[in-house]
This record gives structure tokens, sequence and C-alpha cells, in this order.
């Protein structure tokens, strides 16, 4: 699929959203002053109640979603009861899971997400929550790593990939806030009502029963609103099943084209079709996030599927296997499914094309090759948030012996400080193209530590790039990726807003960053200026190319930082430009390649290492 334009979808849902939703609130105003109007005979006790219940909803909308903000997507998994797994795990399970999500994510050139095991779940289900593919998290039931081979393992995550990539997360998340509100009424009329249930009968001073008809006021009360509330919850279902339940569709077709095996998610849905296995979910939070999962979470009247959030399962099956004849397997529980990694050989079936893919299995293929050419101890190291930290920290080690020094001396900790040492070596001998993928891993390991623990991380980090008075483009592309991804998931940076759409906003930031690749990648004048016009005629760019020492490293990531605000098209054309720059002259040199890395990272964008 194509990045960029599926973003852009995503963003034009957001509109459909908010048409949905106010047409949805609309209508529970208008049955509130009904109701209200039925009971009291009054317009004017009509129009406050209805007035006092729609603030309610806005301010409960508002709420959840600032929380949602907040959280993201660990606070959704955890809500569900996920645990997160660390990548230094021992379990054969979690780590065959842990891997698999690790080589999709190398592949989509994305960070790796945090993975959540849900322990108390056991049937077949999954889950992709965040903002933004930087800071997403993936979340999966016991059930479907003790039930899954590895093939169909695969399948499901690259299912929840696609929802990663093409923004359905933030679209998900922003369902959750919203239809919250909507749904509050509900929530307050049974809390009103259990409330009712522990009020005392009876007046301790008088002995009356006037605690009896608070408590019957309580009752009736929160039985109106709970079915005023119901009303919402209706209109939430179909709010739900607009939005989402298509792309299901569009996300088994993405799983199939990426890993060439029709079979591997084709058999996670048949599993779910079968007796006593199922996809639904026991936590209290399924509820309100049954959109976002795999499979149904549970089963309701749909009126004809008018309230279903996927699609029926048969159908689903269907579509990527026509010959399924309706017949699901039996499958006993548990299964031994730890088998060794394996590419599947069958072809593809013939699925018509969705917009493009920025997901081939050829890219599946090179990230397992890419991670197995890891040494063993150092990948071992990575996944354990004390080891990672010297792991990083030697990624970033100078050459210099004086300024390797200062640089070990800026490490506050011996332990890590010796760790650090020993790493040097072997990390040093590791090919370029090996080194992203390692911090790639190492940042994923650092999640599990704390706030206090990763702004310490930090600061080293710095101390160690401003060892020897330069940022080389390896240290910018680090430092990017930890802004873009660590960074926000521990709160201290905010998640990419769009503030430009239109070209005319961002020209001179356009300008300076073709420049500086023009110069970057080409030897002599005439070659410059060539692939500066090539690319700026592509853009639509009237600026001329600015002088080379015009334009220095710090506008050059000012520049960056404007660029990553512009809209999911606009960006698509801008960067679109960038490639047309370095391959003007029909090669891409290493530090051209470099280059483009530490601008996507910037931007936000997801980068094969095969690029």
């Amino acid at each position: 699929m194509n990045f960029f334009e599926q973003q852009q979808k995503a963003r034009s849902r957001t509109t459909l959203l908010v048409f949905l939703y106010t047409a949805a609130v609309i209508v529970l105003a208008a049955v509130i002053f009904t109701a209200i109007i039925a009971f009291t005979q009054s317009v004017e006790l009509a129009a406050v109640g209805t007035g006092i219940l729609v603030l309610i909803v806005f301010f409960a909308s508002l709420f959840k979603t600032s929380q949602l903000s907040a959280g993201g997507g660990r606070l959704v998994a955890e809500s569900l009861g996920g645990r997160l797994i660390a990548p230094s795990s021992s379990n054969p399970i979690e780590r065959r899971l842990y891997n698999i999500v690790e080589e999709v994510a190398l592949a989509a050139g994305v960070p790796v997400p945090a993975v959540y095991l849900m322990d108390s779940e056991h049937s077949i289900n999954a889950f992709a929550a965040g903002f933004s593919p930087n800071e997403a998290v993936i979340g999966v039931n016991r059930g479907t790593v003790e039930l899954l081979t590895r093939d169909e393992l695969q399948g499901v995550i690259a299912h929840e990939f696609s929802h990663i990539i093409n923004g359905d997360m933030r679209m998900n998340l922003r369902l959750i806030g919203i239809l919250f509100g909507i749904q509050i009424l509900a929530l307050i009329g049974y809390w009103a009502m259990r409330l009712a249930w522990y009020m005392p009968r009876s007046s301790s001073r008088s002995g009356k029963n006037s605690g009896a008809g608070i408590a019957l006021m309580f009752l009736l009360g929160g039985l109106a609103l709970m079915i005023l509330g119901y009303v919402g919850i209706f209109f939430s279902a179909i709010i739900k099943a607009t939005i989402s339940r298509q792309r299901e569709f569009l996300a088994d077709a993405s799983a199939v084209q990426f890993t060439r095996n029709p079979n591997g998610i084709a058999g996670a849905l048949k599993k779910i079709g079968c007796p006593k296995i199922g996809s639904g979910i026991s936590s209290p939070g399924a509820a309100e996030a049954s959109h976002m999962f795999f499979g149904d979470v549970y089963q309701m009247f749909s009126l004809g599927g008018l309230l279903a959030t996927h699609p029926p399962l048969t159908k689903r099956i269907k579509t990527i296997d026509p010959t399924f004849d309706g017949k699901f397997p039996q499958v006993i529980y548990p299964v031994n499914t730890v088998e060794e990694p394996r590419r599947s050989t069958k072809p593809a079936i013939p699925i018509p094309p969705i917009a493009g893919t920025i997901l081939t299995p050829a890219m599946l293929s090179a990230a397992e090759d890419t991670l197995k050419q890891v040494p063993q101890k150092i990948s071992e190291d990575a996944g354990n948030p004390l080891t990672a930290q010297a792991v990083f920290f030697a990624v970033l080690l100078d050459g210099d012996d004086a300024t390797r020094q200062k640089q070990l001396d800026a490490i506050p900790t011996d332990f890590v400080r010796q760790e650090t040492q020993r790493h040097f070596e072997n990390v040093q001998t590791l090919p370029p193209e090996l080194k992203i993928p390692l911090v790639q891993r190492v940042m994923s390991a650092l999640r599990h530590l704390s706030q206090q623990q990763y702004r310490q991380f930090t600061a080293v980090v710095d101390t160690l790039i401003a060892a020897d008075n330069k940022m080389d483009l390896f240290e910018y592309t680090i430092k990017a990726m930890l802004l873009r991804d660590l960074d926000i998931y521990f709160g201290m940076a905010k998640h990419l807003a769009v503030r430009y759409s239109r070209l005319s906003a961002v020209q001179e930031q356009a300008a300076q960053v073709l420049s500086y690749l023009a110069y970057s990648g080409h030897e002599n004048m005439p070659e410059v200026q060539s692939a500066y016009n090539t690319a700026a005629r592509q853009l639509g760019l009237t600026t001329p190319l600015l002088p080379a020492d015009g334009i220095s490293p710090i506008q050059f990531d000012r520049a960056l930082r404007i660029l990553a605000e512009t809209s999911p098209e606009l960006k698509h054309v801008i960067f679109d430009s960038f490639i047309c720059c370095v391959k003007a002259d029909g090669k891409i040199v290493p530090k051209e390649a470099e280059l483009m890395r530490a601008i996507a990272a910037m931007l936000a964008i997801p980068m094969p290492q095969q690029f």
C-alpha cells in the first residue's frame, strides 16, 4: 500500500467521523428533549436538561480523547490487561512473537512497536494501537501465539502492520475517545442504579423512608439515563461499523501481498471459526476497543451486518481462499507451534491491486537475513534494557582514542561504561547497513526504562554526540529516530501535527533541503544544478538553487522540522522530489542514501533498509 495515500485517506475519514459524531449527538439531543417533554410537559426544563446532557457528552469525549493522547497505544494495551514483552524474553513463544514483529518492522522501515501479550485471553485475536507508526503498540492474545503456526502468526502481524502504516490506528483511537462521550449516559445510568441499590432505605433521625425515596429517584433516573444511553451506544456501533469494516478487507489483502502466503492469514481466520476458540475478549475494556481487533470481539445482533465492526468471517476467508468450503478445522488447545522460521514458497492468490505497496516479500526476507547477521551476543544484549544502553553508546563511540575516552568518561554508571567498552570493537566491525537495524532493536528495549532513566540516557547520548564538536549524518539520524520514537513514547515530545497543506507555505524549506541534497550527491556544479532543477520542476518549485555556503546543518534541521508538519499529500510530493534529486544522475551514493534515511526519520516516513 502507498503510505502517503493511506495516511491522506485516514485524514479524510476524520471529516467523516466528525460528521457522524455531530449527527449522532443531534439525534441523541432530540431523543432526550422529546423524552423530557413527554414526562414533564415543560419546554424550558427539556431545553435545560438536554443542554446539560449534551455538555456532559461533549466534555466526556474531550476528556477521553485527552487521556488517550497522553497514554496512546500503551494506555489501550494496559487497559485490556496486556503485559509488555521484553525483547530479551527467554520464553520460546514470546521470543517467536517478538522476532516476527521485529522482522516486519524492519522490512517496513518503521520502529519496532512495543509488544503486549494478553495472558488471560485464550482466544485468537490481536490489535495495533497508537497515534503514529513511531509510537505504535501491538497487542496479542495468548491464544494467538499458542494456537497459530509461525506462518499464521506472521499473517496476523502483517495484518496489524497494515493498520499501523495506513493511519487506521489514529482513527481507531479517535473513535474510542469520541464515542466514549456518546456512551457516557449509559455508564452514568448504570452507576446511578448501582448506587441506588446500596443506599440506606431510611433516615437515621426520623426513621421515615426518605432514604428509600432518594434511592428510588436514583434508580428511576439511572434507568432513564441507561435507556437514553443505549440510543447513544446504538449510534456508536453504527459509526464504528461505518469507519472500520472495509479496512479489515484492505488489511487482509495487504497481509497476503506482503507475506506472499495466503494460507497464513487464512489459516488464522479458519482457526477463529473453530468451536471453543473464537476471537472473543473477556476484558471489560474490549467493547470500546472492539473495532481495533483482528477478529470480532463479541457477537451481537447486527441488523443484517449494519452494526458489525468486521466483515463476516466466512467472507473474509473466501476473499483470501476461494476454495474454502465453510468447514472450520478442529483445534486442540494448547498446541506446540514453536517451529523454526521458514519462508513460504507458495504463490499468492490473485488479489486486485490496492494502491501499490511499501511492503513486499523481498523486504521481509531481507529483514530476516539482516537480523541474522547481527552477532548473537550483541543481539542478546540489545534486548536487555540495561545492556541495550551500552550497545547504543558503543555505536556512538568515536574511532579517535582521545575522543572515545572523553565519551566513556561521560557515562555515569561503571557497569554500563564497562559494557560499552566491551561492545565497542564488535559494533565497530559491523557493516554500516546493520547499524540502523541494531539501533532500532535497542530502542525497542529502551521502552522498558522509566521516564527518569530515559532522560538520563538521552543526556548521555547528547554528550557522546557532542564530544567531537560535530554531528555526522549517522548521529543526526539516530537523534531523529529518538525524537520521533522514544521522545514521544515517554511524553517528552508531541505527536506531529499537520500545519501546512500548501507548497507555498514551505517552499523555502523545501528549497533548502533540495539544495543540500543536490550538493551532497553530485561532484560538479552542472550536475548539482541539473539534479536540483529536475527535482524542483517535479515539485513545482520556483525557488532557485541556494549557494553551497548558504545552507548550514542547523538550517537543514530546521527546514526538516517544518516539513515534518505538512499534510500527508504534500509530504508525499515533497519526499518524491527528494528521491528524484538523489536519483537524477542514475545512481545513489552511500551519502545520499544516508541523507534520505535521516530525512525519512525526521519526517516520520517508513524507510526500508533496502533503499
